[in-house]
C-alpha cells in the first residue's frame, strides 16, 4: 500500500508539473514573439492593408503574431495537452497494474497461509494419533508380563508389541520432520510467535525417548505432557479464521508450553512411571 500511496503522490506531481511546464512555456513564447511582432506590426508594403494577404503584399506584423506565434502556440499547446494526457493514461495505467499486483500477491499470500494452517492442524492431529497408539503399545507390551500363557508365546507377543512401538516410532519422527519441513516454507507468512511454539513442540517430540527398566517394564513418562502440548497447538491453530486470516488469542495459562517442571508435570509423570503408562 506505501508503493502505491507513494506512486499515485509521484503521478500527481508529474502531472501539475508536465501542466505548469506547458503554461510556462506557451506563456513566454506568446510574450516574447507577441511583443516582438508588435513592435513592428506597423510596417508593410505600401499601398496593402494592414491585414491583407495577396500577392505582392508582404505580411505586416500583425500577420506575423496571428499566422506565426499565435498558430504555433496553439499547435504547441495542443501537442503538449496531449502529450500531458497520454502521460496521465500511463501513470493510471501502471497504478492499476501495480494495485492489481498487489492484490494478487496479497490474495496468494494469505491462500498460502490458510492451506499451511490446515496443514499444520492435520500433522498434529496425526501425531496426536501416533502418540496415543505408542502408549497403547507400550500398556499392552507391560501386561504381557501377568498374561496366563506359554513363554514361548509370550515372547512372541512382546516381540510383535516391541515391533509395533518401534514402527509407530519411526513413524512420529517422519511425521516430526515433515511438520518442520512444511513449517520452515511457510514461515514467511505465519506469525513469529506461531512459528516459535509449533518447533518447540516439535522439538519437544523429537527428543521422547521410552524408558526400559530392569525387568524389561516399558515406561513412557513424557506421554502426558506431550499429549498436552500437542492439544495446545491444535487448539490454538483452531482459532485461525479463514476470513480475517488471522488467530484469536486463547489463555495460554491453561496450557503448559514454555514451562516442563510445574507442579502438575510432575504429578503426571510420577503417576506415570508408577502405574507403567495410562491408556489413551
Amino acid at each position: 500500500m506505501k508503493f502505491l500511496f507513494l506512486e499515485y503522490f509521484l503521478g500527481k506531481i508529474s502531472k501539475l508539473k508536465v501542466k505548469t511546464m506547458a503554461y510556462l512555456f506557451i506563456s513566454g513564447f506568446l510574450l516574447k514573439t507577441g511583443f516582438t511582432s508588435i513592435a513592428y506590426a506597423a510596417g508593410g508594403t505600401s499601398g496593402c492593408g494592414m491585414f491583407e494577404i495577396r500577392e505582392g503584399c508582404e505580411l505586416g506584423g500583425w500577420m506575423h503574431l496571428i499566422l506565426g506565434d499565435v498558430v504555433i502556440g496553439a499547435l504547441l499547446a495542443i501537442f503538449l495537452h496531449i502529450l500531458a494526457h497520454h502521460n496521465n493514461i500511463k501513470l493510471e495505467n501502471n497504478a492499476r497494474v501495480i494495485q492489481k499486483i498487489i492484490e494478487m500477491q496479497e490474495e496468494q499470500r494469505n491462500r498460502r497461509k490458510d492451506y499451511s494452517v490446515f496443514n499444520l492442524k492435520n500433522l498434529f492431529t496425526h501425531m496426536l494419533h501416533i502418540l496415543g497408539q505408542v502408549n497403547k503399545s507400550v500398556v499392552n507390551f507391560n501386561t504381557t508380563f501377568d498374561l496366563d500363557m506359554e513363554q514361548k508365546e509370550k515372547e512372541w507377543r512382546q516381540e510383535v508389541l516391541r515391533n509395533e512401538i518401534q514402527s509407530e516410532e519411526n513413524r512420529l519422527a517422519r511425521v516430526i520432520d515433515t511438520t518442520r519441513n512444511n513449517l520452515l516454507a511457510v514461515n514467511d507468512v505465519l506469525e513469529p510467535n506461531i512459528v516459535n511454539q509449533i518447533e518447540g513442540v516439535c522439538m519437544y517430540l523429537s527428543e521422547i525417548k521410552l524408558q526400559e527398566s530392569s525387568f524389561n517394564i516399558i515406561h513412557f513418562p513424557k506421554y502426558h505432557t506431550s499429549k498436552k502440548k500437542i492439544k495446545y497447538v491444535i487448539e490454538k491453530l483452531n482459532t485461525y479464521t479463514v476470513e480475517s486470516h488471522s488467530f484469536t488469542k486463547i489463555i495460554e495459562d491453561n496450557f503448559d508450553i514454555h514451562e516442563n517442571k510445574t507442579k502438575n508435570n510432575r504429578k503426571i509423570l510420577n503417576s506415570t512411571e508408577n502405574k507403567n503408562c495410562e491408556d489413551v
